[in-house]
């Protein structure tokens, strides 16, 4: 039997130095309301161990529903509050963390602009959307607002999933380089592929689309979601930003995992994985 030695081979994943470390979450929704709380704990434990500052800016337009109950982490008191200022006014409170929000749509004029042009600074837009048209808005951004050269200071980590699947995406450039461009000899990770460009797909509409009337409960009931599904991707878009930024460990910029058969797979930060993904573009 083949044994696979792409973990061992790995490079880490090493952005550049920052003064200014901040994360732009776009959604609040299933995966959103998730992943605000676990980058809170995140950026707690920066200025902890790393006297690291950070910031937190959450983007969502959409109000607390009751079908949003119990696939979100909202609860029926919430019900008619903005996603985004519920999420930003609790979590803020528990962690004592700046946290700031914005009821409308992702814009990167808007939200993403200010924070670039601060100098040596490093933003993480996490996308936790469920529709091509919001990504296609944040692989705009990163197209726009992109530092050229192989050290991004603007990180895009994608999270999406299906009934019971679903996968955790992360990159820094839309344009496509040669497979050992994104590396700094084998042992450093620069650069990576954004996630656009690992699945041009993102960009482009489901060709099933599920009917917009049928609520999250009806859509669990019927075997269309997952009730789990949406915390593994959050954790999974954790667990990548915490070997990221906090161990600096990180060796995969993309992971794949499946709930009903139990299986979990990743692509590791070699050239040849590199490679293998912009044959898709």
């Amino acid at each position: 039997m083949e044994i696979d030695l792409s973990f061992s081979q790995a490079a880490v994943v090493m952005p550049v130095e920052y003064n200014t470390l901040r994360f732009i979450v776009v959604g609040a929704g299933g995966t959103g309301s998730f992943v605000v709380p676990a980058i809170a704990r995140l950026i707690y434990e920066l200025k902890q161990q790393q006297n690291k500052s950070a910031e937190m800016l959450i983007v969502d337009p959409d109000v607390v529903e009751n079908g949003n109950i119990p696939r979100s982490n909202f609860c029926f008191a919430e019900v008619g509050r903005y996603k985004a200022q519920t999420l930003a006014e609790r979590v803020s409170t528990a962690w004592g963390i700046e946290i700031s929000f914005s009821s409308e749509k992702f814009d990167s004029e808007k939200h993403l602009k200010s924070s670039t042009s601060e100098y040596r600074s490093l933003t993480f837009i996490v996308g936790c959307v469920d529709n091509y048209m919001a990504r296609r808005e944040i692989h705009r951004a990163l197209d726009e607002f992109r530092n050229y050269g192989d050290q991004s200071r603007i990180w895009w980590i994608d999270g999406g999933n299906g009934k019971s699947s679903g996968q955790v995406l992360l990159g820094s450039t839309t344009k496509c380089l040669k497979p050992d461009q994104y590396f700094t000899g084998t042992s450093i990770c620069r650069a990576l592929p954004a996630p656009s460009l690992q699945h041009p797909d993102l960009l482009e509409p489901e060709r099933i689309q599920v009917k917009s009337d049928v609520s999250c409960p009806d859509r669990i009931r019927l075997g269309v979601q997952g009730l789990n599904v949406n915390q593994r991707v959050a954790i999974e878009m954790a667990e990548m930003l915490s070997s990221l930024l906090l161990t600096r460990t990180l060796k995969r910029f993309a992971v794949y995992f499946d709930l009903e058969s139990g299986t979990t797979r990743s692509a590791y930060c070699t050239p040849a994985a590199v490679s293998d993904v912009l044959c898709n573009v």
